[in-house]
């Protein structure tokens, strides 16, 4: 067996050793001495044990090991025998006590974690809802646009066949219904030119929507990230200037992506502060950027724009399309997303968007 494959179990190696030290010194020491008191340290150890029930039981033995000793060692001091009960009866209390905290604890971790699974889930329904969204809109746009040019396409090939069949007479009309289907045709794929090079910028149902409350949401999602990458996230927003009109969830999207791109470059650094920080600032008269930093490795040496290229990516196992479609959302959003080097390390990602108009000093 590995030493690996034994870490889950250190807790209730070192929980048994502990119980035997302790219960070697409690032997050797009058009656008296709170010696049994060092049990509460086993019991802290155990419940932390891959098994559930072993906290319980460590702690039980730990009582019965602490009464025990009044029979198996003969009293070899002065002390009264109502002080030794007393003595006795206060360590079997914070062994149960260390027991009772234990568990509490644990199952509270449990919750938290269950609840990052749930955060976890909801992150991949946001991802997921996006990439359905980015489907229908295109689904729905191709077949209510190219509808009319391909039915125009099959009545002019319908006629072009007609005349045709003239020979000769029919040879002028043949030739208009082919220039108009050849038309048509270029209607159809300069359609979907435009729906593959405009895909997320057609005007977003509108909706006000609270940038700091986005944050906010998408910072509880991914707390347990940060948590884990040892990082220390930094919120500063300006009073009064945060709503906007778009989608929620989009923008969800978009902030959820910068943060978590922050946090793993964070990671990938052996050294250094690990901060990430998110802002909301006025930008202009009538606009609010949102600025996501990071202490990270930094972007690329071949420049800032090409990590916004679809497909590119310095994760082994990334699709190089979460900056791209960010950034598309944006300027669907009628704003702009930019990136550049911060001034000592890591990166800088700030996007701007229109402020709802009434709302901070957009007025």
């Amino acid at each position: 067996m590995s030493p690996g494959s034994l870490r889950p179990y250190r807790p209730a190696i070192l929980s048994l050793l502990l119980v035997g030290v302790v219960f070697v010194v409690d032997l050797n020491l009058p009656l008296g001495v709170a010696s049994a008191v060092p049990y509460t340290f086993a019991v802290l150890l155990a419940v932390n044990a891959p098994f559930r029930w072993f906290g319980h039981a460590v702690a039980a033995g730990c009582v019965v090991l602490t009464i025990a000793k009044m029979e198996i060692v003969p009293e070899r001091g002065t002390t009264e025998m109502w002080k030794v009960i007393v003595n006795r009866a206060l360590a079997c209390f914070s062994i149960s006590m260390t027991l009772f905290l234990g568990v509490l604890r644990r199952r509270a971790e449990s919750r938290r974690a269950r609840a990052e699974e749930r955060a976890q889930a909801h992150m991949a329904d946001l991802a997921r809802l996006g990439r359905l969204t980015t489907a229908g809109q295109l689904a729905t746009g191709i077949a209510h646009e190219l509808n009319q040019p391909l039915t125009a396409v099959c009545l002019q090939a319908e006629m072009a066949e007609r005349f045709a069949a003239l020979g000769d007479d029919g040879r002028e009309s043949l030739f208009e219904c082919l220039r108009e289907i050849a038309d048509q045709s270029q209607r159809s794929a300069e359609i979907v030119r435009t729906l593959r090079r405009s895909l997320r910028r057609e005007p977003p149902t509108p909706a006000a929507v609270d940038l700091a409350e986005v944050i906010l949401s998408v910072v509880r999602l991914i707390d347990w990230q940060i948590r884990r990458a040892d990082a220390e996230l930094q919120l500063h927003f300006m009073a009064g200037l945060s709503v906007v009109i778009g989608h929620r969830v989009q923008l969800e999207q978009v902030v959820m992506n910068l943060v978590q791109n922050a946090i793993e470059a964070i990671a990938d650094r052996n050294d250094g502060p690990r901060v990430v920080r998110i802002e909301t600032a006025a930008d202009g008269p009538a606009r609010v950027a949102v600025t996501v930093s990071d202490t990270g490795i930094g972007l690329p040496m071949s420049g800032a724009d090409q990590v916004f290229e679809r497909f590119f990516t310095t994760k082994s196992d990334g699709m190089g399309m979460g900056l791209a479609i960010s950034r598309s959302i944006v300027e669907a959003h009628g704003g702009r997303l930019v990136a550049r080097s911060g001034v000592e390390q890591g990166a800088v990602f700030m996007f701007s968007l229109p402020v709802e108009r009434g709302s901070g000093s957009g007025r």
